[in-house]
């Protein structure tokens, strides 16, 4: 992940289809090289009249299980593609989407990663413009909690637990310049109770998941094969990463984090953009302060 230097985009298009995480249906995105300045664009292709929805906090229309952005016309679960052009250090990118759902792949960042690497990058002409911390800042809400302290780099330390007697809390670590962003968090999956999945499938929900999209827990234990010891830690580290590149620009700061989501992590963005970014948006339901 890159915080100093140019602005980057990628050298030329890439196309990603897929079907979606929660809606199951067919999806496709193309990816497009975009203009300094321009930030991280969503447009879907399949409705007519629509224009391109900014990747920004003040487009954010829900966060119950992804993050989804626009008004009368959304774009879902774009946090994965979010937190793999972010890590990559690809802040300009015109996404192109067929569908209401961005292709999920295997549940992680991989399918995004590849496709930005198959891309390549470009340097631009306009240097970035990281936003610093001066104080910490937090968001809360019942007993999860989600911090931004001061640092000279950006780095994310995140504490989850699952709602299993047989899991274990686990915690994993994300440090700028020192851990690799494609080999350490990007292959990092989804998780979730399978009890949980089975009663969404119920209710015609989460459509796209399956062991092959997902890391799923059951009583006594994982009912897939984790990729790391730590893995539902650090895709949190994955998601946390996707949403604060919502901030449109990077952020150097030590996050923290204990039991979070999508929620939390929007409402920990919002008030950094309200004290320290561009402040156009510090909306949020949860607890902040500083």
């Amino acid at each position: 992940m890159i915080t100093v230097g140019c602005q980057r985009t990628i050298a030329r298009p890439a196309l990603i289809r897929g079907a979606g995480l929660h809606s199951g249906a067919p999806a496709a995105a193309r990816l497009l090289p975009a203009p300094a300045g321009a930030g991280i664009a969503f447009l879907r292709t399949d409705v007519a009249g629509a224009t391109p929805i900014p990747a920004r906090l003040e487009e954010v229309a829900a966060t119950a299980r992804s993050v989804v952005l626009g008004g009368s016309v959304r774009v879902a679960t774009v946090e994965h593609l979010m937190s793999a052009s972010y890590g990559l250090g690809i802040e300009n990118l015109l996404v192109e989407v067929e569908g209401e759902e961005l292709p999920c792949g295997d549940g992680s960042a991989l399918i995004f990663v590849e496709a930005l690497e198959a891309a390549g990058s470009v340097d631009q002409d306009a240097p970035r413009a990281p936003i610093v911390l001066e104080e910490p800042v937090w968001a809360s809400e019942g007993g999860s909690m989600i911090a931004a302290l001061p640092a000279g780099q950006f780095q994310v330390t995140y504490v989850v637990t699952a709602d299993a007697a047989s899991m274990a809390p686990q915690m994993a670590e994300f440090r700028e310049g020192v851990d690799d962003f494609a080999a350490s968090i990007a292959p990092a999956r989804t998780w979730g109770m399978a009890a949980e999945i089975e009663a969404l499938h119920a209710q015609g929900m989460a459509r796209g998941v399956s062991l092959e999209t997902v890391l799923a827990i059951g009583p006594d234990g994982f009912l897939n094969e984790p990729r790391f010891p730590n893995e539902m830690a650090r895709h949190k580290i994955l998601d946390a990463i996707g949403d604060l590149a919502l901030l449109g620009r990077p952020v150097r700061a030590h996050i923290v984090a204990v039991r979070a989501g999508h929620g939390l992590h929007v409402a920990l963005a919002r008030e950094i953009a309200r004290r320290f970014g561009d402040g156009r948006d510090a909306r949020g339901g949860q607890h902040v302060g500083y």
